[in-house]
């Protein structure tokens, strides 16, 4: 058998690193079936293009994290073993988009996702899959990083893990990505950052199954658990609040 060699693409590269750097990090992953009847149903009264569901859950999550300072934390090693919380969460969204004829992965940054209005939310998501890379600082710097060598892409991935700020500057402190849409669902992760959460498909009665899975060192099951609760709670709440709010009337 003859095999033809494939260079990896920046996507590609990017994802191998960061897989290589999720090993250091010891994760526990909860699974729970939520009951969103009133979001799904203030979001099928919007007209299109609606606001997607991956804009929702960053900020009902976002939202949660406002009331759960855990949310809010990553773990750092230098110079000593330790915590460090942020005032309010960031959320990165994991997207694919083209660049040179190729499916990459891309990231969408939201800074302080829990007072950002929805619109805005889902304009910065469409910004962050359809800039052209001069346009979007994010795909930039995926794109200038998957070019360095290995090593030193390597290097500099333990330097986040062990002093945390890069994480949360470059990152964020929780990260979304979901194959909801095409009927799958993500039930484990290589994320580096300190809460990854997925989602399945959106059943016809609201449920939903979440998948959130976090860095052991910075929160228990417990808390785990109770952001599930702040999510559906922020999702049935101030999130479908604000979707009933942009309904045209009549």
């Amino acid at each position: 058998m003859s095999l033809r060699r494939v260079t990896p693409s920046p996507g590609r590269q990017t994802i191998a690193d960061l897989s290589w750097a999720s090993l250091r990090v010891p994760r526990c992953t909860l699974t729970a079936r939520l009951a969103i009847p009133r979001a799904l149903a203030a979001r099928a009264a919007l007209p299109s293009p609606r606001p997607p569901w991956t804009v929702l859950f960053t900020k009902a999550f976002a939202l949660a994290a406002e009331a759960q300072p855990a949310l809010r934390r990553l773990h750092a090693t230098l110079p000593t073993p330790r915590l460090l919380e942020a005032p309010h969460a960031t959320g990165c969204v994991v997207l694919e988009r083209m660049h040179e004829g190729q499916a990459i992965l891309a990231i969408a940054r939201f800074t302080d996702p829990h007072s950002t209005p929805i619109p805005r939310l889902a304009a910065l998501l469409r910004q962050a899959k359809e800039a052209p890379p001069s346009e979007s600082r994010h795909l930039h710097r995926l794109l200038r990083f998957a070019r360095l060598p290995w090593p030193l892409r390597r290097l500099m991935l333990r330097f986040a893990l062990a002093t945390g700020a890069p994480l949360a500057r470059y990152g964020g402190t929780f990260a979304i990505s979901s194959l909801g849409a095409q009927q799958a669902a993500i039930v484990d992760s290589v994320s580096v950052l300190p809460s990854f959460l997925s989602y399945g498909p959106i059943a016809a009665d609201g449920g939903v199954d979440l998948f959130l899975s976090f860095d052991h060192r910075v929160m228990d099951g417990a808390d785990g658990a109770a952001a599930l609760r702040g999510l559906q709670a922020a999702m049935e709440g101030p999130v479908a609040a604000e979707l009933e709010a942009l309904t045209p009337p009549g």
